[in-house]
């Protein structure tokens, strides 16, 4: 890393470095030669000269009616960075009682747009314990993320013997979809029921880890991931109640495929 970049790292715009290290190479210098040399824009160089006064790293004095332009001691860089410290030691205590406030917060992302669904997805792959519970509108995820994607998104999770139950939305089943049939099931790595007919349900849900996502319909194609404890907690209850109440493949009156 060079001189540059560590100005940078200690808080200083590129330019702002620019016009600090000519003017430490120039010595009292007037602005057209700070100009000239740094390569930077007239305009610009009074910009930075003023954020860089504001530092204490830039000075003016008057020569023989002449406005000289002096770069600060370097020592002034480590005065500024001393002086941050102990701010930020004297407010740290108040930084950290504000942390606790209302205790643990959940946190919520929100995904618009196919390219955002898909993301959704794709973020279950990074789960810690591999296994998952799906509430499956197949009509929707199909119409939502794509044929496509859902296959490809179902092999790399079998590659890494990930494990899901899904509860088949009766209401929005996709009457073409592949891995329809029972005898996927287990080759795909999942636990299949189906919901009785009455219950519609046209948005997916999924629960894994701390986390619960889930996503409206392809006229909307918006969702939502919610990473607490308790909320995940909660609604694996009703995800329970749900799955209780539906039933295998083989006591649903499909046609026979």
């Amino acid at each position: 890393m060079n001189i540059k970049q560590n100005l940078a790292q200690l808080g200083l715009e590129e330019k702002e470095v620019t016009v600090y290290l000519t003017s430490l190479e120039l010595g009292p210098a007037s602005v057209q030669k700070i100009t000239d040399k740094s390569g930077i824009k007239r305009s610009t160089v009074y910009e930075m000269m003023k954020k860089l006064k504001e530092k204490g790293l830039l000075s003016e004095t008057v020569n023989e009616k002449r406005r000289l332009i002096i770069a600060s001691n370097p020592e002034k860089l480590k005065q500024n960075i001393d002086s941050q410290r102990e701010l930020l030691h004297q407010i740290l205590p108040e930084l950290k009682s504000l942390a606790n406030i209302g205790g643990i917060k959940p946190k919520i992302t929100f995904y618009e747009g196919v390219s955002g669904l898909r993301e959704i997805y794709n973020l279950t792959l990074r789960a810690k314990i591999k296994t998952a519970d799906w509430i499956s509108p197949i009509q929707s995820i199909v119409e939502m993320v794509g044929e496509d994607f859902l296959t490809a998104y179902i092999n790399k999770r079998i590659k890494m013997n990930y494990w899901v139950r899904s509860i088949h939305i009766t209401a929005h089943q996709y009457p073409t979809y592949k891995y329809l049939h029972p005898k996927t099931f287990d080759a795909t790595l999942r636990r299949v029921k189906f919901t009785p007919p009455e219950i519609d349900i046209p948005n997916v849900i999924i629960l894994w880890d701390s986390k619960v996502a889930i996503m409206s319909s392809a006229k909307e194609r918006i969702g939502f991931v919610i990473e607490s404890e308790e909320l995940t907690k909660s609604i694996k209850v009703f995800y329970e109640l749900l799955w209780n109440i539906s039933k295998p493949y083989h006591e649903m009156n499909f046609p026979c495929a």
